[in-house]
C-alpha cells in the first residue's frame, strides 16, 4: 500500500448500511480452513473465493499505533484483503457510499472492486495483512487526492483528447473473466477443437438465429470457405458492393470466381438493390450483401431481386454482430453468413478469428471439411482443403464477450443517438441514414463531409480526436484490381470514399468524450 495521505474526513460519506436490494461494495468471503494434526491450512482459490486473477501480492505489518494506510483510490485495480493476524478496519467508498468492515479472522477475506477509495485504520499492534491485487503496480491507476477521486468518479476530469479506439479500455470490464477462461483452456489441454470451441459455436449459432456455426481463422476465410463449399469457382459470378472492405471481393477471387461490383446507396453505403438487379446474369451464383458499419441490408428486397433464380445469398456480417433486420439478427437471414472476430469488431477476439453461420447442415459439414485440410476423417482427404481454425483460446475469449454483446451494442446505440442530437442541422455535414426496419449496432459511425473531409480530419487531430476512414479507396480503384474497372464506374462508392469520416464510437467512450467530439465538429463547421 502507498504511504498514508490523510484527507479531510468530512469530505467523505459517513458509513451506512447497504440499502436493501443493493449489492455491498465489499464482498466478504469465507475461506476454506482445513484443520490438520500438524497445523491449520487456509486456502484461497481464485475461482472460488477471489474472483480475479492475482498478479501481485504484498503484506502490511508493524503499523505504528494511531497510523493508517491506504487513503487513495484505484481506477481499475481489484484487491482482496486478508488479515492473517490481529485486526484492522477497512473503509471503502464508491458512488457516494462508504462501507466499513472489521477484519479479524484469517479465514475471512474482503474483496474490493475497481473504482473505489480505500482507508485502513485501527491496526492492532500484532496485525499482519496480506493484499492480493489484480494487476502489477501502476502509478497511473492510483488517485491519491480524495477531491481528485470525486472528480474522476463524477466524470468531471477535463477532456483534451478522445481516442478513436483503445482496446485496453475493455480490460476492467472483462479482463479478469477472460484470464480465468484462458486458464481454463490451458488446464484442459485441448488447444485445437474441443469442448470450448463447440460450446461457443453452439451459443453463437443460437444468438445469430442459425442452426450451425463453423469457427474459422478470419472473416475472409469465412467468406472464402462458404463460397468454396457451394462449389463456386471459375466461370461463376458473385455480386458484391463496390464500397466495402476489400476482403469481400478477395474471397471471390480466392475461389477463382469473378467479382461483379454493384454501386451502393449514397446515404447508407449499403449495396443498391437496383444495381444488383442490373448486375445479375445467367452466370450469377452468389450475392454478398455487406451489412456495412453494422446496418443490415434490406434482405427482403434482395430476395425479391433474386426471384426464383438459383442464387445463394451470403451475408457479409463481419461488422454486424447482433444487428437486427425486421427483428431478426444478421447471420440467420441468408443461406449463410460470414463473421469476423478481429479485435476491433463489436465481438472481437484477442487476435484473428471468424465464423460461418448457416441453417444448412450440409454446408456446415462441408465447410468444416474444407477448413480441416479437406478431411472429415483424420488422414483421409476428400478434396484440396486448407487449415483455417478458430482456436479454443479465442473461443473462450469470445464466449466471455458474447455475454456482454447486447449491453455493449445498446451503449453504442446511446452514443450514436448522442451524435444525432448533437450534430443535427450542421450545414456541410451529412449524418448516416437508418432505415425504419433496421436496428444497427454502430460498428462504425461514419459521417459525410463532402469537399472538407480531409480538413475536418486534420482539425479533429489537432484537437486530440482520433478518426478513421472506412474506406478511402473503393474496391474497383484498388491497385490489385488495376485494369478491371475504370474510374467513374461506381460514382457513389467513389464519392463516399472521398467524403466519409468515422468518428469515435465504442462502448468504452463516455458521454463527455462524445460531447467533446461533437463540440469540435461543430466548431469546425461554425455551428
Amino acid at each position: 500500500m502507498a504511504a498514508n495521505h490523510p484527507q479531510p474526513q468530512d469530505a467523505r460519506p459517513a458509513p451506512s448500511a447497504t440499502p436493501a436490494g443493493v449489492e455491498p461494495l465489499v464482498k466478504l468471503v469465507e475461506l476454506q480452513t482445513i484443520p490438520m494434526p500438524n497445523g491449520i491450512l487456509g486456502v484461497a482459490e481464485v475461482s472460488k473465493h477471489i474472483g480475479f486473477p492475482v498478479h501481485r501480492a504484498y503484506y502490511i505489518r508493524d503499523v505504528p499505533t494511531g497510523h493508517g494506510r491506504g487513503s487513495h483510490g484505484h481506477r481499475a485495480l481489484r484487491q482482496c484483503f486478508l488479515c492473517l493476524r490481529g485486526s484492522v478496519r477497512l473503509s471503502i467508498t464508491k458512488d457516494g457510499r462508504t462501507e466499513v468492515v472489521e477484519l479479524n479472522r484469517p479465514n475471512q477475506a474482503a474483496v474490493v472492486p475497481a473504482g473505489c477509495w480505500r482507508d485502513l485504520s485501527d491496526f492492532s499492534h500484532d496485525s499482519v495483512i496480506i493484499v492480493l491485487a489484480s494487476d502489477e503496480y501502476d502509478e497511473a491507476d492510483y488517485i491519491r487526492d480524495y477531491n481528485d477521486f470525486m472528480r474522476w468518479e463524477a466524470g468531471d476530469e477535463p477532456i483534451t483528447a478522445v481516442p478513436y479506439l483503445d482496446l485496453r479500455r475493455a480490460a476492467p470490464m472483462v479482463g479478469a473473466d477472460i484470464e480465468l477462461a484462458l486458464r481454463r483452456v490451458m488446464k484442459s489441454g485441448a488447444y485445437v477443437g474441443g469442448p470450448e470451441l463447440a460450446a461457443f459455436e453452439g451459443r453463437f449459432a443460437a444468438y445469430s438465429g442459425a442452426d450451425h456455426t463453423v469457427g474459422v481463422g478470419t472473416g475472409l476465410d469465412a467468406l472464402r470457405i462458404a463460397l468454396q463449399a457451394w462449389g463456386i469457382g471459375p466461370g461463376d459470378e458473385v455480386i458484391c458492393p463496390a464500397h466495402t472492405f476489400i476482403a469481400t471481393a478477395l474471397a471471390v477471387d480466392a475461389v477463382g470466381a469473378t467479382p461483379v461490383l454493384a454501386d451502393v446507396e449514397p446515404d447508407t453505403g449499403l449495396i443498391d438493390i437496383a444495381a444488383v438487379r442490373a448486375a445479375i446474369t445467367e452466370r450469377t451464383r452468389v450475392i454478398i450483401p455487406v451489412h456495412l458499419y453494422g446496418h443490415p441490408v434490406d434482405m427482403d428486397a434482395l430476395s425479391e431481386a433474386v426471384g426464383g433464380r438459383d442464387i445463394k445469398i451470403l451475408e457479409d456480417a463481419c461488422q454486424a454482430h447482433g444487428a437486427r433486420y425486421k427483428g431478426r439478427r444478421c447471420g440467420g437471414l441468408g443461406d449463410a453468413a460470414a463473421f469476423s472476430f478481429y479485435p476491433t469488431k463489436n465481438l472481437g477476439a484477442l487476435g484473428d478469428g471468424g465464423a460461418i453461420t448457416t441453417r444448412s447442415p450440409a454446408l456446415a459439414d462441408d465447410a468444416r471439411m474444407l477448413a480441416n485440410y479437406g478431411a472429415r476423417v483424420k488422414y483421409r482427404h476428400e478434396t484440396v482443403g486448407g487449415n483455417s481454425r478458430l482456436d479454443p483460446l479465442q473461443a473462450a475469449v469470445l464466449g466471455v464477450k458474447l455475454e456482454h454483446l447486447d449491453v455493449w451494442n445498446a451503449r453504442r446505440g446511446e452514443l450514436a443517438l448522442r451524435y444525432f442530437l448533437g450534430l443535427a442541422h450542421v450545414r456541410g455535414l451529412e449524418l448516416p441514414a437508418v432505415r425504419v426496419w433496421a436496428q444497427p449496432v454502430w460498428h462504425v459511425f461514419a459521417v459525410r463531409a463532402p469537399g472538407v473531409r480531409d480538413a475536418l480530419q486534420a482539425f479533429l487531430a489537432d484537437k486530440g480526436v482520433g478518426t478513421n476512414i472506412h474506406y478511402p479507396i473503393p474496391v474497383h480503384l484498388q491497385p490489385c484490381y488495376a485494369g478491371r474497372w475504370a474510374a467513374g464506374a461506381f460514382p457513389v462508392a467513389e464519392a463516399l470514399g472521398a467524403s466519409l469520416l468515422s468518428l469515435p464510437l465504442d462502448p468504452t467512450h463516455s458521454d463527455r468524450e462524445i460531447d467533446y467530439v461533437i463540440a469540435c465538429v461543430r466548431e469546425f463547421f461554425g455551428a
